[in-house]
């Protein structure tokens, strides 16, 4: 129920009142659980089919912004019982979507669905969180809180459910703990933390800066300021572990549009600008294979492999490789100062073998008629006199020798 808390705040009276409304959204009862666990279901098949649509659904019919607002007001007003029956909702929402999640995964697994090897991408896009997260969790948050006091801005639910995303991480970490890889589900664990931290604090900034009442509440309650510290202290910490995985995002990027410039840039090269592979019919230019090092190993410089045919077994030559080497990271030090590539060669030796020399020498018009004429169908043969018949007919009855 949306409600104006302008009115409200005039009084005792009226907190009380936002109080009841409030109270309503943090019970566990059975809508909560069946939302819940449909939810939890549209989520986890949707992640394990790679539909971001069904995903997006399973955002929409989640109910546990509704919990999380409680504890945003309850914090405020200093209702320890209030933010306890919220967290408690909260975590049983989140209990049960771990446990749905996890025996969706078992089944996945053994039936070949969920590899490591081969995650689908909105499962993998939930294993990196970064610091971009938690700001979208802040301002999710904010949302959810404002369209709580406002009635004008209750049409933004949906939208905020879908941006604030708590189920998904949930799910992808259950799947990821019913295997073996269970390291993996740190990656969504620090994300469901971020979006919860984040709607906290964005739900108690949005209260503090509209409201009065709120803010003196803070400034005399300890009661008040202590979960909030905590929020934040919390939040704090997350934050530390996404910025060294913003780190990451950042280096990967740069990599990546370096990587394809690179890539092009050496292709053409060797294809277009080289005798050793671009005009060398004994050499012909298979495929290049780029090795570019992690986040983790960014002190190595990367290197490049050349797959190649060659029916001389001595080309490319050393020299050869070592001069093209030598002129790529010429090439490609006016643009990347300091970045020196490693060129390395794979050969797969072409050897022919031909039988006997033949007359080359043939009229192929004259070989194809005759051709055509061997395989004609046979003539049907002309209907013979009946005493030849017959006589044809008594031969093939009596054709043993006693006959």
């Amino acid at each position: 129920m949306v409600v104006d808390q302008q009115s409200l705040l005039e009084d005792q009276d009226r907190v009380e009142e936002l109080h009841r409304s409030y109270d309503g959204e943090a019970l566990l009862n059975e809508s909560f659980i069946v939302l819940t666990i449909g939810a939890s279901l549209i989520a986890s098949l949707g992640l394990l089919a790679n539909n971001s649509a069904v995903v997006i659904g399973a955002m929409v019919v989640a109910p546990w912004i509704l919990p999380l607002r409680v504890a945003v007001f309850a914090i405020l007003i200093g209702q320890a019982r209030l933010l306890s029956r919220s967290l408690i909702t909260l975590a049983a929402g989140a209990g049960i979507t771990l446990i749905l999640s996890m025996g969706l995964g078992w089944i996945a697994r053994s039936q070949g669905v969920l590899v490591v090897e081969a995650l689908p991408e909105q499962i993998a896009a939930r294993l990196e969180p970064n610091t971009f997260d938690l700001g979208i969790a802040l301002a999710a948050g904010a949302i959810a809180t404002y369209a709580k006091v406002n009635p004008g801005a209750v049409s933004s639910m949906a939208g905020t459910a879908i941006a604030v995303a708590l189920v998904p991480p949930v799910c992808v970490m259950g799947l990821m703990l019913s295997g073996p890889d269970i390291s993996s589900a740190q990656g969504p664990a620090l994300l469901y933390a971020a979006n919860l931290l984040g709607i906290l604090i964005g739900g108690i900034t949005v209260l503090a800066i509209r409201e009065p009442y709120f803010r003196e509440k803070l400034k005399r309650r300890r009661r008040s300021r202590l979960p909030v510290l905590v929020a934040f202290g919390l939040a704090m910490i997350v934050g530390q572990k996404l910025n060294g995985r913003y780190e990451q995002y950042r280096f990967k990027v740069k990599r990546e549009v370096a990587q394809k410039q690179i890539e092009s840039e050496i292709s053409y090269y060797l294809k277009n600008e080289t005798l050793t592979f671009g005009a060398n019919d004994a050499v012909e230019l298979e495929k290049i294979v780029f090795d570019w090092p992690n986040y983790w190993e960014q002190n190595q410089a990367p290197s490049f492999r050349v797959v190649v045919r060659s029916v001389d077994p001595k080309l490319p030559s050393y020299k050869q490789v070592q001069n093209i080497q030598d002129t790529i990271n010429s090439r490609l030090a006016g643009q990347f100062p300091g970045l020196e590539l490693q060129m390395q060669v794979q050969r797969i030796n072409v050897s022919v073998v031909e039988g006997n020399e033949v007359d080359l020498e043939v009229d192929l018009e004259q070989i194809f008629n005759e051709a055509e004429t061997a395989l004609a169908p046979p003539q049907l043969l002309e209907d013979q006199p009946s005493d030849q018949a017959g006589d044809s007919a008594e031969a093939e009855i009596c054709s043993e020798p006693d006959c």
